[in-house]
């Protein structure tokens, strides 16, 4: 379920800008690099929180990682 809520919300910040990277996936404009580098760093911390989620050895573990942040 954590997993889950972490995904919808990495989505949720990187919907804005979708339509950039499509912008260029068809041969449009090149997405600049501020936004590039946003939407890598959502990724990045999406995917070490689900990484966590995962390590996380029972229900106290999964409430210290804190993952509302």
């Amino acid at each position: 379920i954590e997993k889950a809520r972490i995904k919808t919300v990495a989505a949720g910040l990187l919907q804005s800008s979708d339509w950039m990277v499509i912008r260029e996936a068809e041969g449009g404009t090149a997405v600049a690099t501020d936004i590039a580098t946003y939407r890598a760093a959502v990724r990045t911390k999406s995917n070490s929180m689900e990484t966590a989620i995962d390590g996380a050895a029972d229900t106290d573990a999964m409430i210290a990682l804190d993952t509302t942040t």
